[in-house]
């Protein structure tokens, strides 16, 4: 198989009973390799399995941050990664949808996904679909980027209840890195997918670092949060 034409979908469904999250090992996740114009892939390789590794939503009114962490299990970079999410109410009523895109940029990488959807004031979320689509089709950059790395996510809540993320992002190279791509994704007690955010910081100096400060959507204060730093598209 040409491997510049290959794509797989992965669906995952998370539940507020869950609170809003689930995992590539659920039974609930199904997985689907395409070879090019649609057709059926007859032995998908490892190398066209990204995995679809957790998905889930926080809720602060009518703002819904749904968002997804997705692993790139293949030794090639540089594929276009699509998660759709469809935010359904207790009565599995899709009530929004919205879509992410990015680009994988280091074989192994860990990358977050998310977006904010705009809902009724009288609407709540109790559940989450995530659909993975990953296309390998040229569009994007084949060489590795080196790992953005980013300190511990230090969480703490304002005056009037909101939620902070507070982190740094380190420049891993001797150029100016302009227009990262950070995503945010956060946890309860029992490691649920409980929202996030994303920030996309404007530069950070040649072998340098930033503090970025994030407002985020969460289901509650988080137990924890973990930030994941790509380079600008």
């Amino acid at each position: 198989m040409n491997f510049r034409t290959a794509a797989i979908v992965a669906t995952a469904v998370g539940t507020l009973a869950l609170a809003g999250c689930s995992s590539s090992a659920d039974p609930d996740v199904v997985e689907q390799a395409t070879g090019g114009a649609g057709k059926a892939a007859s032995s998908p390789s490892a190398e066209l399995a990204p995995q679809l590794v957790a998905s889930g939503f926080g809720q602060q009114d009518e703002y819904v941050w749904v968002t997804s962490l997705v692993r790139n299990t293949s030794p090639h970079v540089g594929q276009t990664v699509t998660v759709q999410f469809n935010i359904l109410d207790a009565h599995n009523k899709i009530i929004a949808s919205e879509s992410q895109v990015e680009s994988f940029s280091q074989p192994g990488q860990l990358l977050v996904l998310g977006t904010q959807a705009d809902i009724k004031s009288n609407e709540k979320a109790a559940k989450v679909k995530a659909t993975l689509l990953v296309e390998d089709a040229g569009a994007f950059s084949s060489k590795p980027f080196p790992k953005i790395p980013t300190s511990p996510v230090h969480i703490s809540k304002g005056e009037y209840g909101d939620t902070t993320g507070t982190f740094e992002i380190s420049n891993p190279t001797t150029a100016p890195l302009k227009d990262a791509r950070v995503g945010v994704i956060c946890y309860d007690a029992k490691h649920n997918v409980i929202g996030g955010s994303s920030e996309y910081p404007d530069l950070v100096p040649p072998s340098g670092k930033i503090r970025v400060e994030s407002a985020l959507n969460t289901l509650g204060t988080p137990a924890k949060c973990d930030a994941y730093a790509g380079p600008g598209l």
